[in-house]
């Protein structure tokens, strides 16, 4: 049980024990196709480690001998490719790039053993089911029709997943279809305004995937804290108007980026509404951090990044990564030329500033640096300096799901998001990382709360307000007062001890007992003081006790 459970990173040199709910949903798949009784879905909350997951299942099912494929299929590129490098992280050389459809199908028909588990893009696998496709794939992959082929799909919630479902079902009339997911599609959050203002619906998770096999909800998780609870601070403007600048939220930005990433020690996301409004914030932000340096030569202006798709005019690549990018891919129809042109000025500025050479006919070069850079802040600036890294990445839709870093502590949201979308976007700042980063820390310009409030109640597995304080951390007035009694607790503990309070006085603790109980009491001090420290709608006198 123990052996069968465990991963070994070789690389890293660590063994790594996987957590009960993430062997009862391995389990829960395994026995569903040794039982061979249909599909399911697993609900694991972001961040609960699902790949470590998902690659426990494909070895499990690599060693059955009545499957004869197993493959792994994500919606994105970039993913495709993070998965790969995750799964060959937890054993070498388990799967091989698919650099195209023909290499994907090459493999399926493949009967070596190094081939039964495959790694692919829901594009490459429609493209090769698709009898129309010039190349006619389909037709050599007839000898697979009477085949056990287990499909895992991951962030099934995609639309694309719904479209190509039909037609796997029918090509593979012996196929089982298991899909895991942090914010399926219910009927409460399946139906949606188009940018063009036309009524969508997305294909219920259920209707795909039949049964639930097993949740683990986020409500679960910040229970055993896999991942960190939100500080939620709904701005409010000073001169109260219904809508908030984009100068506004700008000066708002650079008056608490800097407590809010507790010193630069993380970074940020800006979730902006349109490409427009993105390429209005680059300027912002350039003109207004400029004008501040020439007036206070003290000021250091934050490192600036800005991510969206370009048109795609014909490209491939950049239409299947606009597939789940609805606002990005509406948004470059209108004046296309005039977007394509800010997006080159765009990278301009950053190959200056990073001293880089990326050119939009490179996208994805482009893409995958800026992912590379946020996820450098982990790096002391002796190591990696300061200015080699990204305070803010301004996006529209990119970035906000699929994307991990421990050092993304604080989304800024001038955007109208809700259910799946909130939870996703918000789920970018919630990894655990240590007592530094109490939170994920949310400063909302845009969605309310009471968007916030639905996509809880949806969302959290349970019916109640309990569920609200579990997953948003207490108001400033509460901590506040947590920290006073922790300081007076301390202050008390200290006096038994017959000593002052001071940092002085604990060199004089005698015995193990009593150098204990300092420890404990003086990191509840710590704890609470550091959550207080990043709390963006507090002056800096309230925060002293």
């Amino acid at each position: 049980m123990i052996s069968r459970y465990m991963v070994l990173l070789a690389g890293e040199q660590k063994l790594l024990m996987m957590r009960p709910y993430q062997i009862y949903a391995v389990e829960s798949i395994v026995n569903t196709v040794n039982k061979n009784d249909g599909n399911g879905y697993i609900w694991h909350t972001t961040g609960s480690g699902k790949t470590l997951t998902s690659f426990k299942v494909s070895t499990l099912l690599k060693a059955n001998q009545s499957i004869d494929k197993c493959l792994f299929v994500v919606d994105r590129k970039d993913l495709d490719r993070q998965t790969r490098e995750e799964f060959n992280k937890f054993q070498k050389d388990c799967v091989e790039e698919n650099t195209n459809t023909y290499s994907l199908v090459q493999r399926l028909l493949s009967d070596d053993y190094a081939n039964k588990v495959i790694v692919t893009t829901i594009q490459k696998l429609g493209l090769a089911l698709d009898g129309t496709n010039k190349k006619n794939y389909k037709a050599e992959l007839a000898p697979l029709k009477d085949k056990k082929i287990i499909f895992i799909f991951d962030e099934c919630h995609r639309s694309q997943f719904g479209k190509n479902h039909e037609a796997i079902k029918d090509f593979f009339p012996k196929s089982q279809l298991f899909g895991f997911t942090g914010t399926p599609i219910f009927e409460q959050n399946s139906t949606h305004k188009t940018i063009e203002n036309e009524e969508k619906t997305l294909v219920l998770t259920e209707d795909v995937f039949q049964k639930e096999l097993h949740n683990y909800t986020i409500t679960h998780a910040i229970e055993d804290k896999n991942v960190l609870r939100f500080r939620v601070d709904h701005f409010k403007a000073d001169n109260k108007q219904q809508a908030t600048s984009q100068k506004a939220v700008v000066e708002a930005i650079l008056s608490k980026h800097i407590q809010a990433t507790s010193g630069r020690k993380f970074n940020a996301i800006l979730a902006s509404q349109s490409i427009n409004h993105a390429i209005e914030y680059c300027r912002l932000f350039k003109e207004i951090q400029a004008q501040k340096q020439t007036e206070d030569e003290n000021f250091t202006p934050l490192n600036i990044a800005c991510v969206f798709s370009p048109p795609a005019q014909g490209d491939s690549d950049i239409k299947q990564l606009q597939e789940d990018l609805a606002q990005e891919q509406a948004d470059n129809k209108e004046n296309p030329n005039e977007k394509k042109k800010a997006l080159q000025e765009i990278i301009s500025d950053y190959n200056l500033q990073f001293n880089t050479n990326h050119n939009i006919n490179n996208f994805d070069s482009y893409y995958q640096d800026i992912q590379q850079r946020i996820k450098d802040q982990k790096y002391a600036n002796a190591d990696y300096p300061q200015r080699q890294k990204i305070d803010i990445t301004i996006v529209v839709d990119m970035l906000l799901t699929g994307f991990d870093s421990q050092y993304l502590n604080t989304l800024y949201v001038d955007k109208k998001l809700k259910h799946h979308g909130l939870i996703q976007a918000f789920s970018r700042t919630n990894r655990v990382l240590n007592d530094t980063k109490p939170y994920g820390n949310i400063i909302d310009f845009k969605t309310g709360e009471d968007a916030v409030d639905n996509a809880i109640a949806l969302f959290s597995g349970q019916e109640g307000e309990q569920q609200k304080e579990i997953w948003l951390v207490d108001a400033a007035p509460i901590v506040i007062e947590k920290l006073a009694k922790a300081v007076e607790d301390l202050e008390q503990f200290m006096a038994l001890q017959g000593l002052e309070n001071t940092p002085e006085a604990v060199l004089n603790l005698k015995g193990d007992e009593a150098r204990a109980g300092f420890i404990n009491h003086f990191k509840a001090v710590q704890k609470l003081s550091t959550q207080i420290e990043q709390y963006t709608d507090l002056e800096e006198s309230d925060k002293k006790t």
